[in-house]
């Protein structure tokens, strides 16, 4: 359970809503919030106390020329199921760009101020009606979070060079607002084009989004100019307890295009999609670093090196033996190793993690003992090149099968 609450006195919302603009006044210096109190769209064109959708506030935010706080405060009525205590807006068309920076859409100002109505997840549902686009990126510094997000083309599009240092958060992207049921998106979860150091999740449970079946990638990063994105704490191809079979039909997360210098992990789950767990493909596309992450039960490699130049071919790890008592050959020097346990070739758990210069490298696992019976490594260079899992090796250590002594992945 994932909630980011906001709580506003009932003094200081009566005066935010007495306060809320209602046209332009650029350059005052001042954060503008537009409080969404209807589920309709498209509304009636602008957003006040009366009726503000969330495609009026979008529109409105758009042209303030300010930092502004896009929040939620909409009552029971039209849109609201009782039962499960979820408000869902359905578009009619997509839903304008974000062009302006600072723009924050904050979904969990509705459990602030309607009550935890949806213990499972968020209160507020963003459905595409399966032919529009849900959101666009084309600005910096904004955020998207505490929403469920599906039924859309695509859920999530970050594009181009102006889009950068955005943050999303804490959504239920493909699922619905308890987290189990799969309505999907038809293409992209979130789609990252050409844009920069944008943030994807992050180091709380608060902050995780769960990426899961979307028609083409969970998470797609392409592009000249897509570098330096970070994608962490998330579950991509799973339900919202991070244990359950919702994959998405391509990758988990695919990277191409030239896109650098972004990293996945630490601390994702990347499970059970039908294209793989993370894939890299492109001469151009390097020094990607993926690290610290639970890859497992994905349909095909857990990692995914195209061959063509994608992340340098950086060779995986070879003549992995003795994993428990002696070490590996690596194939390279400076190079930074990381080991995993699985059932199979993947990397359900990571174990551990060290340096190498010269190529070989022995470890011990916490307690003697690995969590599950074969081992993986992967190996990153010294500029960010992370290559494909080894073959699995038996651990060569006493693996404890009782379910009390295994860690929940």
């Amino acid at each position: 359970m994932r909630k980011h609450v906001h709580l506003v006195s009932g003094l200081a919302l009566l005066v935010w809503l007495l306060l809320l603009p209602t046209a332009p006044a650029s350059g005052l210096g001042v954060t503008y919030t537009y409080t969404v109190n209807s589920t309709a769209d498209p509304g009636v064109g602008t957003c006040n106390a009366t009726e503000c959708t969330l495609r009026e506030a979008i529109t409105q935010a758009n042209g303030d020329g300010d930092v502004t706080n896009i929040a939620f405060n909409i009552p029971a009525g039209g849109g609201y199921n009782p039962s499960t205590g979820v408000w869902t807006i359905q578009l009619t068309s997509a839903l304008p760009a974000l062009t302006e920076n600072g723009t924050g859409i904050m979904g969990s100002t509705q459990t602030g101020n309607q009550g935890d109505t949806n213990p499972y997840g968020p209160e507020i549902v963003v459905n595409g009606a399966s032919s529009y686009d849900c959101f666009n990126l084309s600005s910096a510094n904004n955020t998207i979070e505490g929403l469920a997000i599906n039924e859309c083309l695509s859920a999530i599009m970050i594009l181009g060079s102006g889009a950068h240092h955005n943050n999303i958060s804490g959504n239920y992207i493909g699922l619905d607002a308890q987290g189990t049921a799969a309505p999907g998106n038809m293409k992209v979860g979130i789609d990252i084009d050409s844009a920069s150091d944008n943030i994807i999740g992050g180091g709380t449970a608060n902050a995780r989004n769960i990426v899961s079946s979307n028609g083409w990638q969970g998470v797609w990063i392409h592009g000249d100019g897509a570098d330096r994105n970070d994608i962490s704490g998330n579950y991509i191809g799973t339900d919202s307890s991070g244990r359950v079979d919702v994959g998405n039909v391509e990758s988990g997360v695919q990277i191409g295009g030239g896109a650098q210098d972004n990293q996945i992990g630490p601390d994702n789950i990347i499970a059970y999609n039908e294209g793989g767990g993370v894939f890299i493909s492109g001469s151009t596309t390097i020094s990607n670093t993926i690290t610290q992450n639970s890859i497992h039960s994905n349909v095909g490699k857990g990692i995914h090196l195209s061959g063509d130049g994608a992340n340098g071919n950086l060779a995986a790890p070879y003549d992995a033996v003795a994993i428990c008592l002696g070490g590996s050959a690596l194939s390279g020097s400076d190079l930074q190793w990381e080991a995993f346990s699985d059932f199979n070739g993947e990397g359900r758990f990571f174990e551990s993690t060290g340096g190498t210069a010269s190529g070989s490298f022995s470890f011990f696992p916490a307690n003697d003992l690995f969590r599950y019976p074969s081992v993986t490594l992967t190996v990153t260079d010294g500029s960010g090149n992370t290559s494909e899992f080894s073959e699995p090796v038996p651990s060569g250590c006493l693996f404890r099968y009782l379910p009390l002594s295994m860690k929940g992945y």
